[in-house]
């Protein structure tokens, strides 16, 4: 079976989220998910489209990693 992960996470767009951005918190993550919402409406017919598939960002994994889940996720498991 072929590993169809990138550098550990589910696909490239999310690892490039969370390489560039690093985000924190989830008011991190919020933020950038607006912003890169804002980019992508403007650029429709840019070639940057080639490069990122925008739709593809994994938001609910990339919100497992921030340390306000993480603290409730090893709360629930006590």
């Amino acid at each position: 079976m072929e590993n169809k992960t990138y550098n550990g996470w589910t696909n490239r767009e999310t690892w490039l989220v969370n390489l560039h951005f690093n985000p924190q918190s989830l008011s991190d993550l919020a933020m950038i998910k607006e912003m890169i919402e804002d980019i992508e409406d403007n650029i429709k017919d840019f070639f940057l489209r080639d490069y990122v598939d925008f739709s593809k960002i994994d938001w609910w994994e990339l919100e497992q990693t921030m340390p306000e889940v993480q603290t409730k996720l090893s709360e629930v498991s006590q």
